[in-house]
C-alpha cells in the first residue's frame, strides 16, 4: 500500500523533529553549563580551604590574608567573599575541614583503662602526624583567650580532652594509674609530647636527618609514647 503522507507533509514533520532537537539541545546546553561552573566552583573553594588551612596553621589568623589566600590558590578575591562571607567565615571553614576528623577516643571500653589510655595516645600521634596543622592552629589560637578559640573548644576539643582526663581517672581508682598525677596536666602532657615532633620537622630533618613524616618514624615514634607513659604513668604491678 502507498504511503499516503504527501511530501510537503514528511518535509515539515522532519522541520519540526529537528526544531525539537534543537530545543532540547538548547534546554540541556544551560544545564550542562551550570553542572560544569558548579564543579569548577567546588574545585575552586576546595583550593581555597586547602590554601587557608596552610596559611591559618603557619603564620595564624593575623597573618592570612584574604587577598594572599587567593593568589595563592589561583582565584579572585571576591570569589571567596562569595563562599565565605569573610575572612571569619573563611578561617571558620577552614577549622571546620581540618577538625572534621577529630573524633572522641575509640578505644573499645572493654579493655582496661591502660589500654584504652595507650590506645587513645597511638590514636593521636598517628593522626597528628598525618594532619600537623592541628596541632599548630591549637598552639596559635590556645596561647590566648579568643572567640575563635572558644569555638574550637567548644565544637571540637572539650568532649575528647574531657574523655581522657576522665579515663585517667577511671585508670587511678582502680590502682592502675599514679595517683598523685593531675589527669588535666597529663592531658597536656600526652598533647605536646605525642605532637611537638610532627610540628618541627624541618628541625627534625636538619638535626639527626630524621624524616618525620614517613610511616617508620611515625610508628618508631608510638613505640617511644607508649614506653614513656608506661615507664611513668602506669604503677608497676
Amino acid at each position: 500500500m502507498a504511503n499516503s503522507t504527501s511530501p510537503s507533509a514528511r518535509r515539515r514533520s522532519t522541520t519540526g523533529s529537528k526544531a525539537a532537537t534543537r530545543s532540547t539541545r538548547r534546554r540541556a546546553q544551560p544545564r550542562a553549563r551550570r553542572r560544569s561552573l558548579d564543579l569548577v566552583d567546588k574545585d575552586g573553594r576546595d583550593r581555597i580551604v586547602a590554601v587557608a588551612i596552610r596559611s591559618f596553621s603557619e603564620v595564624g589568623y593575623e597573618g592570612t590574608t584574604t587577598a594572599g589566600v587567593a593568589r595563592e590558590a589561583g582565584v579572585t578575591q571576591p570569589l571567596i567573599h562569595h563562599h565565605f562571607g569573610s575572612k571569619e567565615g573563611l578561617w571558620r571553614a577552614a577549622m571546620d575541614e581540618l577538625f572534621s576528623e577529630v573524633r572522641a577516643f575509640t578505644v573499645p571500653r572493654a579493655v582496661s583503662p591502660t589500654d584504652r589510655i595507650l590506645g587513645a595516645a597511638e590514636q593521636f600521634v598517628r593522626f597528628v602526624a598525618a594532619h600537623p596543622e592541628v596541632t599548630r592552629v591549637i598552639a596559635r589560637e590556645g596561647a590566648a583567650p579568643s572567640p575563635r578559640l572558644t569555638y574550637l573548644v567548644d565544637r571540637y576539643l572539650r568532649q575528647p580532652f574531657r574523655e581522657m582526663a576522665n579515663l585517667v581517672r577511671t585508670g587511678q581508682r582502680a590502682g592502675l594509674l599514679a595517683p598523685h598525677v593531675r589527669p588535666d596536666l597529663a592531658l597536656f602532657f600526652m598533647l605536646g609530647a605525642g605532637s611537638y615532633l610532627f610540628d618541627v620537622t624541618a628541625l627534625a630533618q636538619e638535626s639527626f636527618g630524621v624524616d618525620a613524616t614517613s610511616a617508620q618514624v611515625r610508628e618508631d615514634f608510638v613505640v617511644l609514647v607508649r614506653e614513656v607513659l608506661r615507664g611513668g604513668l602506669f604503677r608497676k604491678p
